[in-house]
């Protein structure tokens, strides 16, 4: 009874510390990070649109034609983050055209200015300051930050209410019930049956204290009628143990099973990171494209207007006009192009690791597709992926098995090597070894590990991330398919402080798989 409320409270406590304390770090440090890049893309964005206002301002200026400039300098205000932009003549003192927005409280720390001269056959003619403040974009942020802050609580109190409620009538009132038949069976009260509904982890205990205490009574009542027999009660015993041992072989059978869906659910996972990744990759390239056209549609309307219109039309326009339908034409073709190849690289290394199936290939272009499907989770980290392939290298082989353990020693390393760095180096290598087999090795430059962790590196179910993720069959799968499927050996060399080395040693042409083999894997 007494540790109902003690349960409660760590479950609490866990929530609180689980879900507060890195929710406010994460929210802390997104707040830092938005704040630098926001300034350093104000900078990048200031200098870019000053140059190009001294370009565009350079004819107005040059005709002393302020009206021609004004609406050029009204257009950028449509952007919330300019404050002011002026232009001054070096003959004159009053501005040759100026226009400012007045600026909150505050603002004054966030705001960049920047001077160009204005050029007219490299002549000075003219000078253009503008000023831009990041306080629009981080107020945004800041609104968002919040809303993630309203969500992240109505969560903690959803997930405690339903998780102590859960609790309350999953394991604390079962948990009471069999205390009380666990005392009474000490009491040797064993006429009291103990009764517990459904069918979960608890219910399965209760099952077999009431076989226990059902065999207690049977036991007790064997003893009484046999009591004088000798021949009686060694029977008897011999009875239990075969049927505890029936009882373990099919507890080994419901293990062995358990242990295979693990396994099975452990190479789904990493088929799953592939496709976010892909997905995160994929954002990129159809975003250009998607602004490349929204830009060209602008133009191409602007030019339809004055067309009919009949506005006058210059030279200068067309061209300007080819010259971006050109350069946005390149862009679409590279950012398809680029969408294209992840799909399809995504796709055989998909196929490859559902099918599994054997057939030729160049090792480093399987290695380049692996590498392409993990790079997203490496490319928002300090850590980076070197190669040193060594090209047309030929195996007769099962490219899907290859893939996966190239994954999960890519994926170990990112998780487990470079815990605590700020930065750090994944080196991945091919080459012929002799004329039959091919060395793969992945190091990296991470903590390393010590020597009773390298010893059991490779055990199903060990893992240094107990209880944050780790399900400890990521090494063993590597295992299973280096030395059952690929018919080669792994080895590997660690040590605190100088990271770790992965060597893959597979012959070129691997060994014919049977059923018993696949068995084995599990």
């Amino acid at each position: 009874m007494r540790m109902r409320p003690s349960l409660r409270l760590a479950v609490v406590l866990a929530l609180l510390l689980g879900l507060l304390v890195p929710t406010t770090l994460v929210l802390l440090y997104d707040a830092q990070r938005t704040r630098r890049i926001a300034l350093d893309d104000l900078r990048r964005d200031l200098a870019r649109t000053t140059e190009v206002m001294a370009l565009s301002l350079a004819e107005p200026v040059w005709q002393v034609s302020p009206d021609l400039a004004e609406p050029m300098i009204k257009a950028q205000f449509d952007d919330p983050r300019f404050v002011s932009v002026v232009v001054r003549e070096p003959s004159t003192v009053a501005p040759f055209q100026e226009l400012h927005r007045k600026q909150a409280a505050g603002e004054q720390d966030l705001t960049l200015a920047e001077t160009r001269a204005v050029m007219r056959d490299g002549r000075k003619i003219a000078e253009l300051t503008v000023e831009m403040s990041a306080a629009p974009l981080l107020e945004t942020k800041r609104a968002d930050m919040l809303r993630t802050i309203w969500r992240s609580f109505v969560t903690l109190t959803i997930s405690s209410i339903l998780i102590l409620w859960v609790m309350q009538r999953r394991v604390l009132q079962p948990m009471t019930q069999m205390t009380q038949a666990a005392e009474a069976l000490a009491a040797g009260q064993l006429e009291q049956p103990l009764k517990l509904g459904g069918s979960d982890e608890i219910a399965r205990v209760g099952l077999a204290m009431e076989g226990m205490r059902q065999s207690l009574l049977q036991a007790f009542g064997a003893l009484r009628e046999h009591a004088n027999t000798l021949e009686d009660q060694v029977e008897q015993r011999t009875a239990e143990l075969t049927t505890s041992n029936a009882d373990l072989t099919q507890a080994l059978a419901n293990l062995k099973t358990a242990q295979h869906e693990l396994v099975e659910s452990e190479k789904l996972a990493s088929l799953g990171r592939l496709v976010a990744g892909v997905a995160h990759e994929l954002n990129t390239p159809l975003g250009n494209s998607l602004t490349v056209v929204s830009s060209l549609e602008d133009r191409f309307k602007q030019l339809e207007d004055m067309l009919s219109s009949n506005t006058p039309m210059r030279r200068s326009l067309l061209e300007d006009l080819v010259r971006d339908t050109r350069r946005g034409q390149d862009i679409l073709q590279r950012n398809v192009q680029k969408a294209a190849d992840l799909v399809r690289d995504f796709k055989r290394v998909a196929i490859d690791q559902t099918t599994d199936s054997r057939r030729d290939f160049e090792v480093h272009r399987v290695i380049e597709d692996v590498l392409v499907m993990v790079e997203p989770s490496f490319k928002h980290t300090p850590y980076v992926i070197r190669t040193e392939l060594a090209p047309g290298i030929d195996m007769n082989s099962y490219p899907g098995s290859l893939g996966q353990v190239l994954t999960n020693l890519l994926m170990n390393a990112l998780v487990h090597g470079f815990e605590g760095k700020e930065q750090g180096q994944v080196q991945v290598r091919c080459a012929l070894l002799g004329e039959a087999e091919v060395e793969i090795c992945v190091s990296d430059d991470g903590r390393g590990m010590d020597e009773s962790v390298r010893r059991r590196i490779f055990d199903p179910f060990f893992t240094t991330k107990l209880g944050t993720g780790g399900s400890g069959l990521g090494m063993h799968i590597v295992h299973n398919l280096v030395t059952h499927v690929l018919g080669g050996q792994i080895e590997v060399q660690s040590s605190v402080g100088a990271g770790t080395r992965m060597l893959v040693r597979l012959p070129l042409l691997a060994p014919q798989r049977s059923a018993g083999q696949d068995e084995a894997l599990h």
